[in-house]
């Protein structure tokens, strides 16, 4: 009897030792971190295990074929003495059938389900069981464990990568551990290193500036209607940037009656960034260097735009807006067939305005539902049909689909292809 109890024992311990190698390699060296934030208890102990992977899952396995081996000893004894000569054949056969059952299908669709809770249980005995097998630790670095180590050092595979990041951002958001807003923050982080001035910058052809030899009486005038705060100056060339200054030193020269003052002693040198400069670059080129704008140029050294402070925060909020501006709306009828949309709009706002659920929609946005049939960004001024709705792109980026004008069509035909 005490030896049915012992072989018992032996296969909970098996059951243990593949639940708990499961659950502990499962669980992410940041989720233990994030464990021990929350002062959950093991969670020290998990910490320490996941930081020596190697000497955890030695301890695992010597502990896990002690006791398998122990069982097969102990379950052909008992056999033997039951059955005789046939007992090691059955021992074999129903040990192998009741340890691939209960001792590793079990416990590890268990321990796959449950990672966190099982790995904070098993974390303590598991990290005082590599202490107790540290010498044979030292063996396995000594030989095979160090030479591996060796071979592939420099080599190791990150711990996360931004794909996995990114893919924890939506599991988050499903599960409400973060919102929306949250999800999108995200996502515009990892973009926004992946992103150069020239993508986000203010085209040449639509940059305000004003020439070097204006007085401050001369600027005054010319600001009016001017929603800028700091101005660039050109030479005889308007691409030709000379230098910046802001409106508050203009305010400063007229409180001082300095009003005949050429604006170009208000203002500062330019800041010059080159157009395929990275944005986490600029961003901290502006903050060291103390500017607010940069001019953009080529390999020539030639202007192709200007970027300022705000154009690259609003590649990671989304678009700002102050008290002078007016924020787009995102739909704009024009009568009952036709309509203007902003491509971040719901696309439930396209279906009531024309009474009508649109086929295939694999998002809740208009940007989205394009770019699944398209499978690319349109660009500015393409026209194409989708489900019976003709589409004009009126505004768009490399990176996004900003605004569309969609009208109705009496016999929708075959739509274009624009894969």
């Amino acid at each position: 009897m005490g030896e049915v109890v012992l072989l018992l024992g032996l296969l909970l311990l098996s059951a243990f030792f593949s639940g708990a190698e499961t659950a502990l390699v499962s669980l992410s060296r940041a989720r233990a971190d994030a464990l021990v934030d929350d002062s959950r208890p093991g969670a020290r102990a998990l910490q320490r295990l996941k930081a020596e992977p190697s000497k955890m899952l030695v301890a695992i396995l010597i502990g896990n074929n002690v006791v398998n081996i122990s069982a097969s000893a102990l379950a052909t004894v008992i056999a033997t003495r039951e059955f005789g000569s046939i007992g090691p054949g059955i021992a074999v056969g129903l040990l192998t059938i009741v340890i691939l059952i209960f001792g590793e299908i079990t416990p590890k669709s268990l321990a796959t389900r449950y990672s966190e809770r099982i790995s904070l249980a098993v974390a303590p005995p598991i990290l005082l069981l590599t202490y107790i097998t540290q010498p044979v630790n030292r063996i396995f670095d000594a030989f095979g464990l160090g030479a591996a180590q060796r071979v592939g050092s420099g080599n190791d595979d990150p711990i996360v990568t931004e794909t996995e990041l990114l893919h924890m951002a939506s599991y988050g958001e499903e599960e409400g551990t973060i919102d929306e807003n949250e999800k999108e923050l995200i996502e515009r982080a990892f973009v926004f290193g992946d992103l150069s001035v020239a993508d986000v910058m203010s085209p040449r052809h639509k940059v305000f500036s004003l020439p070097e030899g204006l007085s401050v009486s001369e600027v005054m005038d010319a600001l009016v209607d001017s929603p800028y705060s700091r101005i660039p100056l050109h030479g005889d060339d308007p691409d030709e940037i000379t230098g910046v200054f802001h409106v508050r030193d203009l305010l400063k020269a007229i409180a001082a009656n300095q009003t005949n003052l050429p604006v170009s002693e208000l203002s500062r040198p330019p800041y010059f960034v080159p157009e395929n400069q990275s944005l986490t670059d600029t961003i901290a080129a502006l903050r060291r260097e103390r500017h607010h704008l940069a001019v953009v140029v080529d390999e020539h050294g030639v202007m192709e735009g200007i970027v300022t402070l705000e154009d690259l925060m609003e590649e990671l909020v989304g678009e700002i807006y102050d008290e002078s501006d007016i924020a787009p709306q995102d739909i704009i009828a024009h009568g009952s067939d036709s309509v203007t949309i902003e491509g971040a709009s719901e696309i439930r706002v396209l279906e009531e305005f024309f009474d009508r659920e649109l086929s295939n929609k694999p998002t809740d946005s208009v940007s989205k539902w394009i770019l699944e049939h398209t499978q690319r960004i349109p660009q500015n001024g393409e026209e194409f049909t989708l489900d019976g709705l003709f589409l004009r792109v009126l505004r768009a980026n490399p990176r996004r689909i900003n605004a569309v004008l969609v009208k109705r069509i009496a016999d929708p035909q075959a739509e274009l292809d624009l894969r």
